[in-house]
């Protein structure tokens, strides 16, 4: 027998945005993020620096299985945050999904610009496959299809909305599917539905190059 999780909102009020909600909290990344962009808080952002720097070289290392290319994101996302920081709206999202959503945008930049390889990137590497619930990588599959960088963000972005945000949360953030489903304020299966969809979707483009 399930049971509905009870809200006190009235019905037809506004709601409040996760974002907006933690902003409440001054020690949150969304408030830090709004003290830097507003008042080029060094503490606040010497605060960030210190949550997110090991997440970013761990999602440069997925993306460019390079030691010295993730170490130069820490520092370039880093920086683009401090620069960007005043355009960051808590109605858009948590401060957490802004600054990697700066973070792969900015690796597939210096991939591009440096002309190294991976000059090409596996699908597998940024979205695996759903398996046993962990967010691991799923290196060497057999049969697994290589694509360049940019094909691989225009696959992504040719996915609708919200089956973008279901794999941004997954495998791009590493949360486990109750973290995800929570985040984006819906249900479990539901999350779980998109997950697969989305996937088989990036699976199918790739392919068909």
């Amino acid at each position: 027998m399930s049971s509905a999780v009870k809200s006190d909102t009235p019905a037809g009020a506004p709601r409040t945005s996760a974002a907006a909600t933690a902003a409440c909290n001054p020690d949150s990344d969304e408030s830090l993020l709004v003290a830097v962009g507003n008042h080029q808080d060094r503490a606040a952002f010497n605060l960030l620096f210190t949550r997110f720097s090991n997440r970013i070289y761990a999602m440069g290392m997925k993306l460019t299985r390079n030691e010295q290319l993730s170490h130069d994101l820490v520092q370039e996302a880093m920086l683009t945050v401090w620069q960007k920081a005043p355009l960051y709206d808590l109605d858009r999202g948590t401060a957490q999904s802004w600054i990697f959503t700066l973070t792969r945008n900015r690796c597939f930049d210096i991939l591009r610009k440096m002309k190294r390889q991976p000059a090409t990137v596996s699908a597998d590497d940024i979205w695996p496959q759903e398996g046993d619930g962990d967010s691991q990588l799923v290196h060497e599959e057999e049969g697994t299809m290589e694509v360049e960088v940019s094909k691989i963000e225009s696959f992504y972005g040719g996915l609708p909305a919200a089956q973008r945000a279901v794999i941004e949360q997954i495998y791009i953030h590493d949360r486990t599917h109750e973290e995800a489903a929570a985040v984006l304020d819906i249900p479990l299966g539901t999350l779980k539905s998109r997950l697969r969809l989305g996937v088989g979707k990036l699976r199918q483009m790739v392919g068909t190059e």
